[in-house]
């Protein structure tokens, strides 16, 4: 009998999204609707995909495990529900994407992180190539910057959280440390009731000195706890989690780069612009 499978993702628009302006590059709308837009694009394509591979899926837009929380990233541990809500247990396997994602592939995810056997499958930080030519690195800031490593390691240390070198957890490349790019993962449903049971306090963590935006949000929690418990991972490749913006901003120009790619990531304000560019111009195979 085949698995049951969940794709699950969120748009959350919260109160105060529109007081922080316009998104620089798309001066002319409000952020809300920008979010809105590229969201129910991103939904629509995973919405197809999941029918395709035989998959359920489900966009949330409502605030549900975070609820009653504020703080300027808090929307982000929105993610955990994929741990901690029971609604998700009568599934084998979870992916979980973000809504800035484009999936471009009929390929099932499902198929490779079963056949890896592992816990978890992502793509770290630290293995995102942010150029053509695939020899730049500039996700792992830790690894170039010391100021950023002794960040992690004293919010780290405040958590009760190990680091561990990305070799360590099987990553073709070096880094100093483990960090999930949690844009796109897929867990099997044994490690999501491990997870529910070991994973330390989220809040807490929040809460804990070290507030820097990059420093104090669901990845480096999630990464964290991920290796604190001894979870395995199934490194995917790049096409998983892969970001156009990277070939070039003129996303018709890049076109024949990227249009093989899986998952397209457009992270950032200007990678809205270039998502929205990118549709507006039919350049998706599946919107």
């Amino acid at each position: 009998m085949s698995d049951n499978n969940i794709i699950f993702q969120y748009m959350i628009i919260g109160d105060m999204c529109d007081t922080r302006g316009p998104i620089k590059e798309i001066p002319n709308r409000t952020r809300s609707s920008v979010y809105r837009e590229v969201g129910d694009i991103s939904a629509r394509s995973f919405r197809k995909y999941a029918k395709k591979i035989g998959a359920t899926h489900h966009y949330s837009t409502k605030q549900v495990y975070t609820e009653g929380r504020e703080g300027d990233t808090v929307l982000l541990f929105e993610v955990l529900r994929l741990i901690y809500d029971p609604m998700y247990d009568e599934f084998d396997n979870l992916l979980f994407c973000d809504t800035d994602i484009v999936c471009n592939t009929e390929d099932n995810i499902f198929d490779i992180h079963k056949e890896s056997g592992k816990d978890i499958s992502c793509v770290l930080e630290s293995d995102i190539f942010t150029n053509v030519e695939r020899t730049n690195r500039s996700y792992n800031s830790w690894d170039y910057d010391d100021k950023k490593m002794q960040q992690i390691i004293d919010k780290y240390a405040h958590n009760d959280l190990p680091i561990v070198p990305a070799k360590d957890m099987g990553s073709p490349n070096d880094s100093k440390m483990t960090m999930m790019n949690t844009g796109v993962h897929v867990w099997t449903k044994e490690a999501r009731l491990k997870a529910r049971e070991t994973f330390g306090d989220w809040w807490k963590y929040v809460q804990s000195p070290g507030k820097d935006f990059w420093l104090n949000n669901d990845q480096p929690f999630i990464s964290g706890n991920v290796v604190k418990h001894g979870f395995t991972l199934n490194h995917l490749n790049q096409t998983w989690n892969e970001s156009p913006p990277h070939f070039g901003k003129d996303q018709e120009k890049t076109h024949d780069l990227w249009k093989d790619q899986n998952f397209l990531h457009y992270t950032g304000g200007f990678g809205k612009k270039y998502l929205l560019d990118a549709y507006n111009m039919g350049l998706f195979k599946y919107v």
